[in-house]
């Protein structure tokens, strides 16, 4: 791809993403995104078919971004995340907020959605950090485990985005850390 086709597609990419924080996405038109990136409809139809592919395209340059995140996060030498794992974790929610907002109130979560290839990512990290940890336990009482941790991390993001972002990411760190830690006790006994 040539640096002004490059230059396009990420100013496209970016104003939808604005746009996405005032805006439902079935609401945004091209012409209304056309008008807010500076750019005529034909430029707009040469790069994307429709306001939809803009955002599958978001979409899969955030999935990236987070199973790079699951790759490099910070991990103790038992593999469980340590502080830092949480506070990049609700970095990356932070510097998505608009995308991240949306996907999370949205009404379309499908099978092959971001939403849910993110969860099966993180399930699968998960499963293979307490199988570790716990050879002994039962694959039934880790599933439990990791549903209930990751639907506490859904609610806290979800409340945090629509409650205007007030604590910092290193706060909801330490919330989502020390429920992370108590919910585990589960998995000792």
């Amino acid at each position: 791809m040539t640096e002004p086709k490059k230059r396009t597609t990420a100013k496209i990419r970016t104003t939808l993403v604005k746009m996405l924080g005032t805006k439902d996405i079935d609401k945004v038109t091209v012409t209304d995104l056309c008008a807010s990136a500076g750019i005529n409809r034909a430029t707009f139809y040469y790069h994307y078919d429709s306001v939809r592919d803009v955002f599958v395209d978001v979409e899969k340059l955030i999935e990236d971004e987070f199973n790079e995140f699951l790759d490099t996060a910070g991990m103790d030498d038992d593999g469980l995340p340590n502080r830092n794992f949480y506070i990049m974790f609700f970095e990356f929610i932070a510097r998505n907020a608009n995308i991240c907002k949306m996907i999370l109130n949205s009404p379309h979560k499908t099978d092959d959605s971001f939403m849910a290839r993110g969860m099966e990512a993180g399930c699968n990290k998960t499963v293979a950090v307490i199988t570790k940890l716990y050879p002994n336990c039962p694959m039934s009482k880790i599933n439990y485990y990791y549903l209930f941790v990751s639907h506490g991390f859904l609610g806290l993001m979800h409340y945090w985005l629509n409650s205007g972002m007030k604590e910092t990411p290193e706060e909801l760190a330490a919330i989502g850390e020390q429920v992370s830690y108590t919910g585990a006790k589960f998995l000792e006994s």
